[in-house]
């Protein structure tokens, strides 16, 4: 995208824009229950499309393709729910044997402290596992992710006719743009990056798990499958997503072991995230997503304001739409600029800053 000449905008058009804002934001917020399930069902569709598309290469006539991609994911995924379930009822049925192993490890810790001179006290150990209350976050995510299982026939249904109408729709897209004298050159680049975003994510998520599967697994900490799951979702989330999916087994791994082996998996768990976040995907991605750290820090809060837990998942594609469609117009265009990761020299306005 580029930024040309710089043009004074009259503030009530300002205001304008920021009421237009409010009313919209309001309007998605409501509408949250409803655009979800579509956003999801888009992204699954993004993701399945490869596959689509290579089995229309093979001949494969295009129902037989779409049942293919649409039902092998949805089984497995159907499969894994009811794993998983069973595990966070488990879990949160043995939350007080856990605590009963809190409590016993720490008045052994209290009486090596009152050696030193340190005294701390029973109650404060018990006040601290209240504030960990590991039973209501994992609780709270099954009961989020359940809300979302229950939409999850429509989800895929809808994903399958995205996918169905997914050429006839770039067909009606060229239409306009050339009925306006304009081409699709930029639109299609940007969803090529958003493809290319969720591939991306949906591979090094899937990475993330099995490497955390594998090893919850060897040092045998429990309910596994459930912290790999939870690896695998969070690491959608910007930022702190990997950070929140290290927490639940590295304290359960304290309760149920050791210290030791919770800083073993707390060590696993900090190479997991360095590697796979900060080597692999910059590679992969190449100049990157075009948006500042802090303008995808900020655009992970918002979005999980307006949607919930998909709007963090979902909250990079969505940002880097707003900035699409900001720049595609003069009077927006600067507030593109600002959501962009433009390093220009400080002082000296930027002639132009190529996407």
């Amino acid at each position: 995208m580029k930024y040309g000449t710089h043009q004074d905008w009259p503030i009530n058009q300002l205001f304008i824009l920021l009421a237009t804002s409010m009313v919209v934001l309001v309007i998605l917020r409501y509408a949250s229950p409803l655009l979800v399930p579509f956003l999801i069902a888009v992204a699954i569709a993004i993701v399945l499309s490869p596959l689509f598309e290579y089995l229309e290469t093979k001949h494969i006539p295009k129902i037989i393709s779409l049942i293919l991609v649409s039902a092998i994911p949805l089984t497995l995924f159907v499969l894994l729910a009811a794993y998983v379930g069973q595990e966070v009822h488990d879990f949160v049925a043995n939350v007080g044997n856990l605590k009963s192993e809190f409590t016993a490890s720490m008045e052994s810790f209290s009486r090596r402290l009152a050696k030193l001179g340190i005294v701390v006290t029973q109650a404060q150990w018990e006040s601290i596992l209240h504030r960990v209350d590991l039973s209501g976050l994992v609780e709270g995510l099954a009961s989020r992710a359940g809300n979302q299982f229950s939409n999850l026939f429509l989800i895929f249904f809808t994903a399958a006719f995205i996918l169905m109408e997914s050429d006839r729709f770039a067909a009606k897209l060229q239409k306009i743009m050339a009925d306006r004298g304009q081409n699709t050159d930029e639109i299609m680049a940007f969803v090529g990056k958003v493809k290319s975003y969720f591939l991306l994510k949906v591979k090094t998520s899937l990475l993330t798990g099995l490497w955390v599967l594998v090893v919850l697994w060897f040092y045998d900490i429990p309910y596994f499958v459930l912290w790999a799951t939870l690896a695998f979702f969070l690491n959608f989330i910007p930022v702190i997503g990997s950070i929140l999916a290290a927490i639940p087994p590295i304290v359960v791994a304290f309760l149920d072991q050791s210290l030791v082996t919770a800083l073993w998996v707390g060590g696993w768990y900090l190479v997991i995230n360095t590697v796979i976040g900060n080597v692999l995907e910059p590679s992969i991605m190449g100049k990157g997503l075009g948006m500042s750290a802090l303008v995808i820090f900020l655009s992970m809060t918002f979005w999980g304001w307006v949607f919930g837990p998909a709007g963090m998942i979902l909250s990079v594609p969505l940002t880097m739409g707003l900035q699409f469609l900001f720049s595609r117009y003069d009077e927006t265009r600067w507030i593109a600029l600002v959501l962009s990761d433009y390093k220009g020299p400080v002082g000296k306005a930027p002639a132009a800053v190529n996407d």
